[in-house]
């Protein structure tokens, strides 16, 4: 799982991916930071609080989520029972980043499947 995180680091505008569990425990993870643990934990928590409102608004289940900040964003996507976390630096080309998220999900729900 660390190769395939590696490879969405390479793309300039990535800073960190990691791969969390929905109970906010680290799986895999390519960071700058030493609070892995504690972003784990937070991202998980956000995913969550953002499902439960996207459902009880009734939108459908969710999808993809972009949070937008001052110096960059934060892009979450659901990889079966795990969450994708990427921070990227500037806004970048969000289509791209997007579609090399969802590649790497549906990566990491057959290597999680076998």
């Amino acid at each position: 799982m660390e190769t395939i995180l590696q490879r969405l680091t390479n793309l300039d505008e990535i800073i960190n991916a990691i791969l969390v569990g929905k109970d906010g425990l680290i799986v895999a993870g390519i960071m700058k930071s030493e609070d892995e643990e504690m972003i784990g934990a937070l991202s998980a928590a956000a995913f969550g609080s953002i499902t439960s409102f996207a459902n009880q608004i009734n939108t459908g289940g969710m999808r993809h989520i972009i949070i937008e900040t001052k110096t960059g964003t934060i892009q979450m996507e659901e990889a079966g029972d795990l969450i994708l976390i990427v921070v990227t630096r500037g806004v970048g080309n969000l289509g791209r980043i997007r579609f090399e998220m969802k590649k790497v999900c549906r990566q990491v729900v057959q290597l999680v499947a076998n």
